[in-house]
């Protein structure tokens, strides 16, 4: 708008400045007119300019006139458009708190919608967990009832057990061998025919194995083979898996496969344990038709006929896991307490496990009996097969338990030999170059495949240093 002003003021001073040069040119005229007219003429010559400047002065004024009106006028439409500006600016700025909250709404949307996603992703990884959990559950439920009831029949089984070894009078024969017959044969039909085919006087030697050792070149392979080449013709797989009874069958020797179940109790005590702990149900089979086993683990390198070597004596006879003479077959040990003054020695009787992966045993009811206790503790207890083995073995009766009984017999420890035995003490002692035992158990070594074949190579193959580069333990 003061633009507009400044230029209409340009304007009037640019026609003022016009129009006094106009007058000017028209005063020269009329006097130049005067001095050659008579005065008369100069008197109306100059009424009628005076007459044009006054009609010019008019129109000037008009002019004048009107550019005020336009300026009012376009002062009245500049402060109507400050005051447009203002109430713009005003909406402009109610404008942006509206935006300036719809961000902020935006935003909180964003983040609510955040933590829906994530809420709702957990759910699902949730309902999964639950779903994953609920067929765990589905499955422990049938395992768990599966389990009860081969409990149900354990129970039953050693409710009779208990009723013969609790109230059998003392003068009870309970360590005579009973003999395979047509009534027997009936408890497991198939079982029985294998048996009638495999055994020699009733006797059988049994590795039992599941595919994790049955694969070629595997140590189920290496037991195999050194059975047969020292000439034991009375041996069979029991088979835990159709896959080791194949593997078996190709190498020429009997296999019979048996469905079993690790029980609920031993299901966390490592895996070879819980598996190791099976043998007492696969045995108390062959006791019931009739027939002595001679059980070897499959860690075991056989080099003799073992059933040249029973005595047959006793209901067990096992491998020591002892290196001498007083750990293998017994020691007074002597307990010194200073406190007791003159009683300060007290002694005890020790003696080191059976090894329960290499043992005879023979049918009879005191047998049977140590069966059927530790298979009740293995189903019942998380404990290790072998420690129980021994404790049903050597525990006396006390009040509240009764032993089982069994008669029993520690094997030569230098004929079946442990690997502690063999790697400590033969393999270094020059004695005992020719010395050639019967089976040697690799029980006391993690490194089993590499040393069953290293003595293999040592005793079958003839090479005197194959055992050298072993370490005395484990590294």
């Amino acid at each position: 708008m003061r633009r507009a002003d400044a230029a209409g003021l340009t304007r009037r001073k640019v026609v003022l400045a016009v129009l006094l040069g106009c007058s000017l040119g028209l005063l020269a005229s009329v006097f130049n007119i005067a001095r050659k007219t008579r005065a008369a003429d100069v008197q109306h010559q100059t009424e009628r300019v005076q007459a044009q400047l006054n009609w010019q002065l008019t129109q000037q004024e008009n002019l004048l006139a009107d550019e005020k009106r336009k300026r009012e006028v376009a002062d009245q439409e500049r402060q109507l458009a400050e005051d447009d500006a203002v109430k713009l600016q005003g909406k402009l700025e109610e404008v942006k708190s509206q935006l300036s909250e719809l961000e902020r709404q935006r935003s909180l949307a964003t983040t609510q919608a955040d933590v829906i996603k994530q809420e709702r992703d957990s759910i699902r990884r949730a309902a999964e967990q639950i779903r994953e959990k609920a067929t765990k559950i589905a499955a422990q439920r049938d395992a768990a009832l599966q389990e009860v009831a081969a409990a149900q029949k354990q129970i039953t089984q050693l409710q009779h057990s208990k009723k013969r070894f609790l109230a059998a009078p003392m003068d009870t024969d309970r360590h005579t061998v009973w003999k395979p017959s047509p009534m027997r044969d009936q408890k497991d039909p198939q079982l029985a025919s294998v048996l009638r085919k495999v055994a020699v006087n009733n006797e059988v030697l049994v590795a039992i194995s599941d595919k994790n050792y049955a694969g070629a070149n595997g140590m189920l392979q290496t037991w195999i083979e050194n059975v047969q080449k020292a000439g034991v013709s009375n041996a069979m797989v029991v088979a835990l898996d159709a896959a080791t009874k194949q593997a078996a069958e190709h190498l020429h020797i009997a296999a019979h496969q048996m469905h079993l179940q690790i029980s609920a109790a031993q299901k966390n005590v490592g895996a070879n344990h819980a598996v190791s702990g099976l043998k007492f149900r696969v045995l108390r089979s062959f006791l019931n038709l009739g027939y002595s086993v001679l059980l070897s683990d499959v860690d075991i390198v056989t080099l003799q006929d073992p059933f040249a070597h029973l005595h047959r004596d006793s209901d067990i006879e096992g491998m020591s896991d002892g290196w001498d003479n007083a750990t293998a077959y017994g020691y007074n040990d002597v307990f010194d307490d200073a406190s007791m003054g003159w009683a300060r020695y007290a002694h005890s009787m020790r003696v080191f496990v059976i090894n329960s992966g290499l043992f005879y045993i023979r049918p009879t009811q005191a047998s049977m009996d140590l069966l059927d206790r530790i298979v009740h503790r293995l189903d019942v207890e998380a404990g290790w097969d072998q420690a129980i083995f021994n404790e049903v073995i050597f525990f006396p009766s006390r009040p509240g338990y009764n032993d089982v009984a069994v008669t029993r017999r520690i094997m030569d420890f230098m004929l079946f030999m442990n690997s502690k035995v063999l790697f400590t003490k033969v393999r270094k002692d020059r004695k005992f170059n020719a010395h050639r035992p019967v089976m040697i158990h690799v029980n006391y070594h993690p490194d089993k495949h590499a040393r069953m074949k290293a003595i293999v190579r040592r005793f079958v193959a003839g090479d005197k240093h194959a055992l050298d580069h072993f370490p005395d333990g484990s590294e």
